[in-house]
């Protein structure tokens, strides 16, 4: 079945950040023509440049590898300080270190974001200074206009912080979003409930991911007892961790051993169990809406799959004995004369004998004991390759496929007959009654289709009937000749009995 690819949400942010990297990395270039130009030292103009360069690949390499860079709050900088001792004018200086903060705070963490931006605070003075030392500077680092550069480079930095954290938010609504949209798409096509959690599993992992912080707990009822069914954002250990109704009205004391980092919960009664659902920050209603909309899909695509599996299953069974219907026998039938190897498969043709005086005796509702116990005990002769049907009335039918060889279902036959007339016991103890079963076999012991299968079975088991009952008879494969008796006929001929 297709599958589900996590969009390129990060789309807008990326974008974001490669166009910051691009104007600033344009500006750097630019001031290479004023240190080129400084009257200063062949030393200072080198170092210059190299702090150019070298602030180009640090911001290259945050913007495309998306890592910073080791010490990179505090060698931007003092590279900053390198640069600005060649610039003639403090402006120049504000410029540049604006440009470099502006693409460096789109990455990396907020303590990252404030070591740099409180040591670049002093690069206007530190390189005015230093420019004051290599010759370039025509202003004092104690000068107002100096000073009073100093704050411009904070309001840019918190601006671009700002950009970053509402880029980041809309990738995580896009990302939840289009999670969601897929979700309804996978789980209409899931052919089975495995394959529903499966896909919830997964999606939930998936939403998990998308915002770091958040954790999901799902507690279903297990073993009489309600459990940890899965653990998202935790330690899988906690999955199979008993709880209690009790403990999910707290859930910030019943987990905080495994998830103390987590300051705000939320919990939510499910058709079978409880939603938790827990972050960092505080958890807003669309937020947790999200997850609720998937659990609810998953329920439910749970419940659509398992109503279609009692409607298939109420379509291929009889409805009293819970035995495969006429439908689904001769499907398999079709199937196993088609491919299954010449001897290997056999077909018992399986009539009642003097079932009709149980139902005259002893009332219809009786009789569906009578046949519910019949159909227990040709299910329990059918074995694992075995497929038992019921046709209507008292007839039924047994599939056997997988034979070493087609004789080996007489010793079964004679069996089920021997169980089919042992004493049923009807009306909750009050009578006790036997029937017995004439049966009739049939054998793809040469090419032959479902239908002359049938029409052979049938035959032998009207002849096992014929003869007295309760016996079993194979057909006779001669041409012209009646059914022959397979052995000895079944202890017993009885008809119903009060015990």
């Amino acid at each position: 079945m297709p599958t589900s690819t996590r969009p390129p949400i990060d789309a807008p942010l990326r974008r974001t950040q490669r166009i910051a990297f691009a104007a600033a990395g344009l500006a750097l270039v630019a001031h290479t023509v004023p240190v080129l130009s400084a009257d200063i030292s062949a030393g200072w103009r080198t170092a210059a440049v190299a702090s150019i360069a070298a602030l180009l690949g640090i911001m290259a390499w945050t913007t495309f590898r998306t890592r910073p860079v080791p010490l990179e709050p505090v060698l931007v900088p003092a590279l900053l300080c390198a640069v600005a001792a060649a610039m003639p004018w403090p402006m120049r200086t504000v410029m540049i270190t604006i440009a470099v903060f502006a693409v460096l705070a789109l990455h990396g963490s907020i303590w990252a974001w404030g070591v740099r931006t409180v040591l670049g605070l002093a690069v206007l003075p530190v390189g005015t200074a230093l420019a004051a030392l290599s010759g370039a500077a025509t202003l004092s680092w104690r000068s107002g206009e100096v000073l009073g550069m100093i704050p411009s480079v904070v309001p840019v930095g918190l601006v671009m912080r700002q950009v970053r954290h509402v880029l980041l938010q809309q990738q995580v609504v896009s990302g939840r979003d289009a999670l969601l949209a897929s979700a309804g798409e996978r789980i209409l096509a899931a052919e089975d409930v495995d394959e529903v959690q499966r896909i919830g599993r997964d999606l939930a992992t998936r939403m998990v991911a998308l915002d770091p912080g958040t954790v999901l707990i799902i507690v279903r009822p297990q073993d009489g007892q309600l459990r940890v069914a899965r653990s998202l954002g935790l330690a899988e250990q906690l999955r199979g961790r008993g709880v209690s109704d009790e403990a999910m009205g707290r859930p910030a004391e019943e987990f905080a051993d495994v998830a103390p980092h987590i300051a705000h919960w939320r919990v939510e009664p499910t058709a079978d169990g409880y939603l938790v659902l827990g972050r960092t920050r505080p958890i807003t209603a669309v937020e947790f809406d999200a997850f609720r909309n998937l659990m609810h899909q998953v329920v439910l695509g749970e419940m659509g799959l398992r109503s279609r599996a009692e409607l298939m299953y109420r379509a291929h069974h009889d409805y009293l004995t819970r035995l495969a219907n006429r439908e689904l026998f001769f499907t398999e039938l079709v199937r196993a004369a088609e491919t299954e190897p010449a001897g290997s498969v056999v077909l018992l043709s399986i009539d009642l004998d003097d079932f009709k005086q149980v139902n005259d005796t002893y009332g219809h509702a009786a009789g569906d004991e009578v046949l519910i116990e019949v159909a227990r005990r040709i299910q329990a002769a059918a074995g694992p390759n075995g497929l038992a049907a019921r046709f209507g009335g008292d007839e039924f039918a047994l599939l056997l496929t997988g034979l070493p060889d087609e004789h080996d279902a007489e010793p079964l036959a004679y069996e089920l007959c021997e169980r089919i007339h042992a004493p049923i016991v009807i009306g909750g103890g009050l009578a006790t009654v036997r029937v017995g079963a004439s049966i009739g076999i049939s054998s793809t012991e040469s090419a032959l289709t479902a239908t002359e299968l049938v029409f052979r079975a049938d035959l032998a088991m009207y002849g096992a009937k014929s003869e007295g009952k309760n016996r079993v008879r194979h057909f006779d494969l001669g041409a012209g000749r009646a059914p022959v008796e397979a052995g000895a006929p079944a202890p017993g001929d009885g008809g119903p009995s009060d015990g």
